[in-house]
């Protein structure tokens, strides 16, 4: 669950601590109304409230009634040992496969499907009681819509060089994104998500070539590989309801009809990358690809080889006794029977699929492995893949799994499943280093920090921090790791990690507002984005950008501020690959929503005059994606949509434009 989801639970929680609980929907009666229509007390009801925290809170704000916290949860379970045995990766192709998998796989799910349609009758007959008393469906539709908007999902590798590149969140793994320069041309995602633009910057912006995905393709990113001389986009395929009729209606239809077939039967999506040589990038010309089910929900690239994710729901689809009809596939072959993990928790309802593919023969994968999931999210060090989510319960006593899977020139090692109390941030809290894993977490109403050993098992932490506060932003360094918690000031947090099995606070910084974005920003500087706070009103009144001095680690300083009056709101909060730090060029770029429109701001820094705006620009162009800024040499290129407009680094002027 992201932090803005987080937001809208806490403040529904809020808003509703003094609103009387009708009779009718008190826990007795609920309970009445289960007997009534036949639907057993059993310990999977309050399940629901779990991975349905979300849509409970939306139907409790339209009843007056916040109901997840009026039912308890449970503690997670480890795996039974026997299914951990049956689905646990092997580290070589000599071990013996576990023939009875498949069918492990297909008891758990037809299991999961009963319970799923128990649960459905329970909040259909739930929703008619809500409504028959006077629900406001309308607002209750309205806040969905929010809550769906809300939900929209580094280290910087530019240091000064002479072109920009991918704000990521690990150094040496690298990152797709929408708008990337080799250093002559410019490689842009067009409004539409279907056309990648390649625009000459050499004597003037021109558009030379247009790389086009099929029809039922949507790109999300895609990568430079400047030594392969190769472009790699990735993104989901949307196959037609028509094309699922015909391939329905034969017998013995061929593997690969039989392939699209299932892709419709679960979700009718795909997950497709496809390589593009780029040696002469006036002629663009498509070299291999592949694809595996299941939507695209992310990727990263290392040593030569691109990692692709994808998330494959099997809930609501016609499963039958033929693992063509829930196993992912992936490059169009069933995912091994010991290649499938299943989930730490009962109510897991879809596959993360993980591939490997090596760049210099993109139509092959070099290994896959798949993980039951109910929707985590991703962090991945320089050596290991983290996928990690949370179980609800509640909203009291939240417990965070992790899973850990190795990998190394394209083949994944055995995974290994771990947890910690509360819920993590975003993946900047979450963090590996000298082989331990560094985790900073909100639990309750006050937050922790965890080490966990290479066995994911935890032999450090500090509990009961910053009470009725939670966890912003967070960035870690070598032995150092820093973290804001927020609710009415914004304390900076300093933690000593260098003895993992005893880390301590050595600093704590309380200043207004808080900053949801941390950026190292050079030696003994960290730079934070966020929002100032008006301690009196607690109302939020502009964006601030802070630079905090960390050259003594037990006394860290907020050394230069800035708030941006009549500046409302940032990409970066959400999206950090939409910032531009490069503290070698001294330069601060981000789009930021103001009264006017959005803007693009550029920024220096000076310790003694502190931050200085250079650019503030509004922004043109249409996209449902943030605005990129790069550079090349002494030209700065902001781009989104279909337009690109170039400023001078040297006066800040603008020096050229197109539509593309």
């Amino acid at each position: 669950m992201e932090k803005r989801e987080q937001d809208i639970l806490k403040k529904i929680e809020e808003k509703t601590e003094e609103i009387k609980v009708p009779d009718s929907l008190m826990p007795e009666q609920i309970e009445k109304l289960l007997e009534e229509k036949g639907v057993q007390k059993k310990p999977r009801i309050k399940k629901i409230y779990r991975y349905g925290s979300l849509a409970a809170a939306c139907v409790a704000l339209a009843a007056g009634i916040f109901l997840a916290g009026q039912f308890g949860g449970e503690t997670p379970e480890d795996m039974d040992a026997a299914e951990v045995k049956a689905v646990e990766e092997q580290d070589t192709e000599e071990t013996e496969e576990n023939t009875d998998t498949y069918e492990k796989i297909y008891a758990y799910l037809k299991e999961r499907e009963t319970e799923a349609e128990e649960e459905r009758g329970f909040f259909d007959t739930f929703r008619d009681s809500i409504t028959s008393g006077g629900a406001d469906t309308a607002k209750e539709a309205k806040m969905e819509e929010r809550v769906a908007e809300d939900m929209s999902v580094a280290q910087s590798a530019a240091d000064g060089g002479s072109y920009s590149k991918t704000n990521v969140r690990q150094q040496g793994v690298d990152e797709g994104d929408i708008v990337k320069t080799d250093g002559r041309y410019l490689y842009v995602l067009e409004d539409g998500s279907q056309c990648i633009a390649i625009v000459d910057t050499k004597g003037g912006l021109k558009k030379v070539a247009d790389i086009e995905a099929d029809e039922n393709c949507r790109i999300q990113e895609f990568y430079l590989f400047e030594e392969e001389k190769k472009l790699v986009y990735a993104g989901t395929v949307y196959e037609q309801d028509d094309h699922w009729e015909d391939t329905s209606k034969k017998g013995g239809i061929e593997e690969d009809v039989l392939y699209i077939g299932q892709d419709l039967l679960n979700g009718r999506e795909s997950t497709k990358a496809v390589a593009i040589d780029i040696k002469n990038p006036e002629e663009p010309k498509e070299v291999g690809g592949i694809s595996q089910s299941g939507s695209y929900v992310s990727s990263r690239a290392a040593g030569g080889y691109l990692y692709l994710f994808s998330r494959y729901n099997v809930w609501g689809k016609a499963i039958e006794g033929n693992p063509r009809t829930f196993i992912p596939m992936a490059g169009g072959d069933l995912l091994r029977e010991k290649d499938i993990v299943l989930p730490p928790f009962e109510t897991a309802s879809m596959y993360e699929v993980i591939t490997a593919v090596n760049i210099e023969s993109p139509s092959e994968i070099s290994d896959s492995r798949a993980i039951f999931t109910d929707g985590g999210e991703l962090y991945v060090s320089n050596e290991n893949i983290y996928c990690y989510e949370t179980q609800w319960n509640s909203g009291v006593t939240e417990t965070t799994s992790i899973r850990k899977i190795g990998y190394k020139d394209g083949r994944f090692s055995r995974a290994v499943k771990g947890k910690v109390k509360g819920y993590i941030n975003d993946s900047f809290s979450i963090d590996e280093y000298g082989g331990n894993l560094r985790v900073v977490a909100t639990v309750g109403e006050t937050n922790s920090v965890y080490v966990l050993d290479k066995k994911l098992d935890v032999i450090g932490s500090i509990k009961g921090l910053a009470e009725d506060e939670r966890v912003y932003s967070a960035r870690f360094m070598g032995d150092v790791g820093y973290f804001v918690t927020f609710r009415e000031t914004d304390p900076l947090f300093t933690v000593d990690l260098s003895d993992p099995k005893r880390p301590k606070i050595i600093g704590k910084l309380k200043i207004p507002g808080f900053s949801d974005y941390l950026h190292f920003y050079g030696e003994n500087r960290l730079l934070g984005i966020g929002m100032s706070v008006d301690e009196d009103t607690q109302v939020t009144d502009g964006v601030k950008l802070s630079m905090f001095d960390l050259s003594d680690k037990t006394d860290v300083k907020e050394e230069n501020k800035l708030v941006l009056k009549n500046v409302y709101s940032t990409d970066v909060s959400y999206d950090y690959k939409a910032a531009l730090v490069d503290p070698g060029k001294n330069l601060i770029g981000f789009a930021a929503g103001t009264e006017g429109g959005e803007k693009y701001f550029l920024f220096g820094y000076d310790e003694k005059k502190g931050f200085r705006c250079h650019l503030s620009e509004r922004i043109n162009g249409s996209s449902p994606n943030a605005a990129r800024g790069v550079y090349i040499e002494e030209v700065l290129y902001v781009a989104r949509g279909n337009v690109i407009e170039g400023y001078s680094l040297k006066d800040y002027k603008k020096v050229d434009d197109i539509i593309l």
